[in-house]
């Protein structure tokens, strides 16, 4: 009987992966703003009563996707110790959805449900499927934007007249932070095999950054993923080699950099003074990050499940607010505003990919997830997979891009970089 349903449980995965990332990209741009209000106006038939209730329904239409999840669980996952685990996290993400259902944040919810849902799907399909999609909307915000449309914020960092630009989504990181994941996405499919061309094409978008929208923190994740590939292309051909021991030093040192960037930010957050003759003050953006962790901790030094306070930042918005604060590190991030349960979850999460990663040799797909973990001290997408898609290779079926045994080059010092 299972098998009869496997194939559609699948295509409806696929589906509703489809619509829940469109869906996020949308929500994080200025296109969010008129078809809200062209809802408003359908819905304003409606008796009042019922106004609300529609819209929520409307909304939990993307939550749709569970159903595939729970046929994964119940048919579909191998072993016990796999289906509890699955059936954990389910759990949990429904748990935290009713706890903060007051504040309709469904963000654990969303992404462990989704990481449940993609357990032994295809993640080349998953990748396409997200890079198409993410990539459609950018482009028809950046035309909106251009032709008036939608609005086109722009900011200034203080102190500085140089205007960054949004291109029609909600803010200009948040901008430069999707392109950054969809590339870093893009060279995982490719496994850094790039040609000429698709370098050059990195190279305008990066242009691009830098003249109209300054997403630091992008730009320097997109350059150092680049630098890997390059790197990459030179190890395979003269097939150079590291010394056993600092093999195992790089590789553990991978497995372990989420885990040792969480440990940076908690460190600096507690040492954090706003001494101007400090180094970390006379560096705008890490000097704001430090300082807004540091209140953070103070504020929320513990909690299990986490807990609310107010946050208002620029996106959506253009000019100075009158009230400013918002968190930017995933990890401080996550464990004051979720608390310890979800801050050890997600962290054995992406561990756990590391790990997944290592155990195939895919040295190079590690690589790109440390990225990720240098990206996530600055800003705060961690656990939103339409940012960081790569949460879902948790329990993804990786064959079709990074196979168990895949050949290696071997150098004359010991097992080539992959």
């Amino acid at each position: 009987m299972a098998e009869k349903y496997r194939k559609p449980m699948e295509k409806m995965f696929y589906f509703f992966f489809a619509v829940i990332f469109i869906y996020d990209y949308v929500y994080s741009s200025m296109i969010i703003f008129p078809i809200v209000q062209g809802m408003i106006s359908v819905l304003s038939f409606l008796p009042a009563e019922l106004i609300r209730p529609v819209a929520e329904l409307i909304f939990n239409i993307r939550h749709l996707i569970i159903i595939p999840a729970i046929f994964t669980i119940l048919f579909e996952a191998k072993g016990a110790v796999r289906k509890l685990i699955l059936s954990l996290l389910l759990f949990v993400g429904w748990f935290y959805a009713v706890y903060w259902r007051d504040s309709y944040d469904m963000a654990v919810f969303s992404s462990l449900l989704l990481i449940v849902a993609a357990a032994g799907r295809d993640i080349k399909k998953i990748g396409k499927i997200a890079l198409l999609s993410g990539a459609g909307v950018i482009c028809l915000a950046f035309i909106l934007s251009r032709f008036g449309i939608i609005e086109d914020l722009s900011w200034s960092r203080p102190g500085s007249t140089f205007a960054r630009h949004a291109f029609g989504m909600n803010y200009c990181t948040d901008l430069s932070a999707h392109v950054m994941f969809l590339i870093l996405l893009y060279m995982f499919l490719k496994q850094g095999n790039l040609k000429w061309w698709e370098y050059l094409g990195i190279g305008i978008l990066s242009v691009i950054n830098i003249l109209f929208v300054d997403g630091q923190i992008s730009l320097f994740c997109v350059c150092a993923a680049t630098a890997g590939c390059l790197v990459r292309a030179l190890w395979r051909k003269n097939r150079w080699g590291l010394p056993g021991g600092i093999e195992r030093i790089w590789k553990y040192g991978m497995v372990s950099s989420f885990g040792l960037l969480a440990a940076l930010a908690f460190f600096f957050a507690i040492i954090y003074q706003s001494d101007p003759d400090i180094w970390y003050n006379r560096y705008y953006s890490l000097a704001n990050r430090m300082y807004t962790n540091a209140i953070l901790l103070k504020a929320f030094p513990f909690s299990w499940l986490g807990s609310e306070f107010q946050q208002v930042g620029y996106g959506g918005s253009d000019g100075s607010l009158d009230y400013y604060f918002w968190v930017d590190c995933s990890y401080t991030r996550l464990y004051a505003m979720y608390g310890a349960i979800a801050f050890v979850i997600y962290m054995s999460l992406l561990t756990g990919i590391q790990v997944r990663l290592m155990k195939r040799k895919a040295y190079f797909s590690m690589f790109l997830m440390a990225v990720v973990a240098v990206d996530c001290l600055i800003e705060h997408h961690m656990i939103e997979v339409s940012f960081n898609t790569f949460l879902l290779l948790a329990f993804a079926e990786l064959g079709k891009v990074v196979p168990v045994k895949e050949e290696t080059d071997v150098g004359e010092k010991g097992v080539g970089y992959r």
